[in-house]
């Protein structure tokens, strides 16, 4: 009779090692612990999932310990000739965080191997920014709409306009974020970061009108600030209407961060400090102050030129 020891019965257990699928909800969990927005979860989460489909579809390893440079250099690759390059770089800077969980929580591998690789590369691509002219016929499609739907418009709008805040900040408001006697206004921005905008005198009117129908609303006990047809609006619920509005000003196609392209242009034109316009715009990054209406960059280096001629000093 053979005698099994604890080393023998350990020798017939097959270790198995862990895949990415196997892996993912331990970051998870770890994303969530380190108070990650909902969004950032979900974004890392697809990037580790698309790789996990693109490995197994392909006969490559899955699992942890086996994945190399080259299986994440042809997965990226082959992501650059199906997405957007920009969308690209996403999946490349998810991936990089999930490997350095791996390479330090998990004790599979040493070393991540993304340690050595570049991120795609992103062409420049300047967002047009809007004129003044063009920002006026939008607002002006809600101006004589005194409509639930017509109030409530107004006021995205010029909230957009007035702070160029994200979508989603503004799709987020709570009821308790806007306090209309300071005028001002509290975004959760990137990262779970709040910040206070001041707002306007007209767009602390058109929030009071909105507001003052929204208190009949069916719905107005929610917490949530915008309400539509159904109840509390979603970020794509607002990003429509801002589109239909864009549409019955003839203004073009329009893409809701235009708004805050055209915000961070028009602060700058008019003389506003950078540290200014980071704060509030939220940025802890000063080259974002290069990406943001670099398409209108030429018109501010000219205005900035007519206030100060040095030819028309002397």
């Amino acid at each position: 009779m053979t005698r099994v020891t604890p080393k023998s019965l350990a020798a017939a257990v097959p270790v198995t090692k862990p895949t990415l699928l196997d892996v993912l909800p331990r970051f998870q969990r770890h994303l969530a612990a380190e108070n990650k927005a909902p969004r950032t979860i979900k974004s890392y989460s697809e990037a580790v999932e698309r790789l996990h489909e693109y490995l197994v579809g392909q006969g490559m390893p899955s699992t942890v310990a086996g994945i190399t440079a080259e299986h994440v250099e042809m997965f990226l690759a082959d992501q650059l000739a199906r997405l957007r390059p920009s969308s690209a770089r996403v999946r490349y800077a998810s991936l990089r965080q999930f490997f350095l969980y791996v390479a330090r929580e998990l004790g599979e591998v040493t070393t991540s191997p993304m340690v050595n690789m570049r991120p795609p590369a992103v062409p420049e691509q300047p967002v047009p920014v809007m004129s003044e002219e063009k920002l006026r016929a939008l607002l002006r499609t809600t101006e004589r709409d005194r409509s639930f739907l017509g109030l409530r418009d107004a006021a995205i709008l010029r909230l957009f306009v007035d702070t160029g805040a994200r979508l989603s900040e503004v799709s987020n408001l709570l009821t308790d974020d806007v306090n209309l006697s300071s005028g001002a206004v509290t975004f959760m921005g990137k990262g779970r970061r709040t910040r206070v905008n001041a707002i306007g005198s007209k767009t602390v009117r058109a929030l009071d009108r909105y507001i003052a129908v929204r208190d009949r609303h069916p719905d107005a006990a929610t917490p949530v600030l915008w309400l539509g047809t159904q109840g509390p609006m979603t970020s794509v619920g607002v990003a429509e209407a801002v589109k239909r509005r864009a549409d019955h000003a003839g203004v073009g196609p329009l893409h809701v961060h235009q708004l805050r392209h055209s915000a961070a242009h028009h602060w700058r034109l008019e003389g506003m400090d950078d540290d200014s316009v980071m704060r509030n715009m939220g940025w802890r990054d000063r080259s974002m102050l290069h990406r943001y209406g670099a398409s209108a960059a030429d018109e501010r280096a000219q205005a900035a030129h007519r206030r100060l001629s040095l030819a028309d000093r002397l």
